[in-house]
């Protein structure tokens, strides 16, 4: 396991080789905004989710007809990468396939993440690359960052707002037991709110995206604020531990979604998964910025 770390004038961070992990940003003061996984409440910073996202329906799928088992947000956050490329201001680690991975998942794969510092902001892509030389590849992926909040010592969790821009209406997907239901899918007009427990009571808040949006934490009390944008993710989460008081929040641009309730856990049908044929490349980008 290895600890890499990016630095600018703005912003130092920290990727853990494990999961390729984003352990650590901290700004100019040296003030931390990724959670530092305590596993009171919870016990991960930043988890990569791939091949899948959320839970499958009794942790298990099926690709042509044979089982495979997996728990929820897949292998490769508890995977060592290795590293592709280092600059100052830049990171490339990668996975792929391995007689333990095609034990859970039957494809051949190359996953590359990439973290780059521009500015105030970390850029981050997931590039798949499907090695199969004649099956469609399937899967999904996500980001799970943890953020600390509150941001200083000396205010509250209650103390921050989350705003999304721009403002519309988005559909909200409920979770329930560990997957989505679809029947429930609700038109939500303003998604912005005050920071609370409660919002988290039933697990995850999931918004289907039509097109990019910028989540900001933010607070009247500190000139400090965060802003992840969803880049060119299909759906994302948010999520705190409920009613346990973990100090920290997380945004998660998605590529997929758990299994719907009613799901016959045919992989290649599976609601929300990406195809990729025979050599092809699939891109997944968002990015932090920090003020």
């Amino acid at each position: 396991m290895t600890m890499y770390e990016l630095k600018n004038d703005y912003l130092t961070v920290q990727v853990n080789s494990k999961g390729a992990e984003l352990s650590s940003i901290k700004n100019g003061e040296d003030v931390e905004f990724i959670w530092q996984a305590d596993s009171n409440f919870w016990g991960r910073h930043a988890p990569i989710l791939f091949p899948i996202v959320g839970r499958l329906k009794d942790d298990h799928y099926f690709v042509d007809g044979k089982e495979y088992k997996m728990t929820q947000h897949g292998f490769a956050r508890d995977q060592e990468f290795t590293l592709g490329s280092q600059t100052d201001s830049k990171l490339v680690l990668t996975l792929t396939t391995s007689e333990e991975s095609l034990a859970k998942y039957p494809y051949h794969f190359k996953l590359s993440v990439i973290y780059q510092l521009v500015k105030d902001t970390v850029q981050i892509s997931y590039l798949v690359d499907s090695l199969e030389e004649k099956e469609d590849m399937y899967f999904n992926i996500g980001a799970h960052p943890g953020f600390s909040v509150p941001f200083e010592d000396n205010l509250n969790f209650e103390d921050f707002d989350v705003k999304i821009d721009p403002s519309e209406t988005r559909s909200t997907i409920p979770i329930v037991e560990h997957q989505i239901d679809l029947d429930g899918e609700t038109k939500v007009e303003n998604q912005n709110f005050s920071m609370n427990r409660d919002e988290f009571k039933d697990d995850a808040v999931v918004y289907r995206l039509n097109d990019p949006a910028v989540v900001t934490i933010e607070s009247d009390k500190t000139n400090h604020k965060l802003t992840l944008d969803t880049g060119n993710a299909k759906y994302f989460g948010m999520w705190s531990t409920y009613p346990d008081k973990g100090k920290f929040m997380c945004i998660e641009p998605w590529w997929g979604l758990a299994d719907k309730k009613d799901s016959d856990n045919d992989f290649k049908t599976k609601y929300g998964v990406n195809k990729l044929a025979p050599s092809e490349q699939f891109e997944a980008y968002f990015s932090i910025s920090i003020k």
